[in-house]
């Protein structure tokens, strides 16, 4: 498989000289039961929009500097109406199937750049994805953008509370809406190329609709064929598999052995891994939720050594070593974190500290402050 660097895509779309490119370095798995070196960035380092406030946390999400220009610039293009100039950057990304560091793919950022800007709102943004649509029919890239903006639109109108919370309004806007993101996605289901983020929205119709475990995991294995290296495909399955919404306890750690014993070496390592952090991200108290541990920390490693750690990983290991009741690791992870804390993994400052001190200072206190 060919990969095109992230520069050269940006050179590409920017027509500028950019920083080095990441490389991609193929590195033996360290010893057991210690972490990776962290990686040397070739980037400076750069303050991350979520860094709005003193207490938010130094939550950096490893997004490079290439990948944030694309992101910006594919924006400004959308809001100048200039469909064809995205059309042909994402043509280029989906040919090329570029990396960025960590393992994700470079059309996330394409993606992230076509949802709705700060100074607008979920509607007008529909409006615009419905003028690329309606200019420029077989694009499958202004489909995808289109339904995961109808997606949003659908998630504003229901809110983020529990369900019986929901107005009646709310779900009937929420219902009409994914239909909308539906339609558009079965419009554009046998446009040539294809494009991954087709699968990933179709995905989060398939929760939002509450389809039968037979018709999801069908549109898995579907996904997975078209495209057997995208992790989103691995993620969104696993949160279908979640006992809050159509699994059993149990199915998520079947499905990461499953699918890493199929793929195998380090990228089913990796694969596991990945749906780990969706699993135990979601259940609460010290749980392993029936995942081998001794695989999840083969997957970090595997992962560093494929694609790089960065250290919102770093702070995901040391998350899922107290989930596992690991002080060694843990402690070794929050030494190399210091107070890098991640916000979108611990959510409070508070828990980053409590976890922190348990890895340390394993007192009693400390314990039932965490039960």
């Amino acid at each position: 498989m060919r990969s095109a660097s992230v520069s050269s895509i940006l050179v590409f779309a920017l027509g500028l000289t950019l920083l080095p490119a990441f490389a991609i370095a193929q590195l033996p798995a360290p010893p057991a039961n210690t972490l990776p070196a962290p990686p040397k960035s070739t980037l400076p380092a750069a303050r991350n929009d979520a860094l709005s406030s003193e207490d938010s946390s130094a939550d950096e999400q490893e997004e490079s500097v290439s990948a944030k220009q694309l992101r910006e610039h594919v924006a400004d293009l959308l809001h100048r109406g200039d469909f064809a100039e995205i059309d042909r950057i994402a043509d280029r990304i989906h040919q090329e199937k570029t990396r960025l560091p960590g393992g994700g793919w470079l059309i996330s950022a394409v993606t992230q750049g076509l949802e709705t800007p700060k100074d607008s709102t979920k509607e007008k943004q529909v409006v615009r994805l419905k003028a690329w649509v309606a200019a420029r029919p077989l694009s499958i890239t202004a489909h995808a953008a289109l339904a995961k903006a109808y997606i949003a639109y659908a998630w504003e109108a229901r809110g983020n509370g529990y369900a019986d919370k929901v107005t009646d309004e709310g779900w009937r806007l929420f219902n009409e809406r994914i239909a909308e993101a539906k339609k558009v996605l079965d419009d554009s289901a046998n446009m040539k190329p294809m494009c991954p983020e087709w699968f990933s929205r179709m995905q989060t119709v398939a929760l939002a609709q509450d389809w039968e475990k037979e018709r999801t995991a069908a549109l898995f294995a579907q996904a997975i064929k078209f495209e057997p290296d995208y992790i989103s495909f691995y993620k969104s399955y696993a949160q279908y598999l979640l006992p809050k919404w159509d699994g059993e306890d149990g199915d998520d750690a079947a499905f990461a052995k499953q699918s890493a014993d199929a793929i195998g070496g380090q990228k089913g390592d990796y694969v596991y891994y990945e749906i780990a952090t969706v699993a135990l991200q979601a259940k609460s108290g010290r749980d392993g939720a029936k995942f081998d541990w001794v695989r999840v920390q083969s997957g970090y490693r595997a992962k560093d050594a494929l694609y790089k750690t960065s250290n919102s990983d770093t702070n995901e290991l040391a998350f899922m070593a107290w989930r596992f009741q690991d002080r060694s690791v843990a402690r070794e992870a929050f030494l190399r974190i210091g107070e890098r804390w991640t916000k979108g993994i611990w959510n409070k400052r508070t828990r980053f500290d409590q976890v922190r001190d348990w890895a340390n200072k394993p007192d009693a206190a400390t314990t039932a402050a965490l039960q």
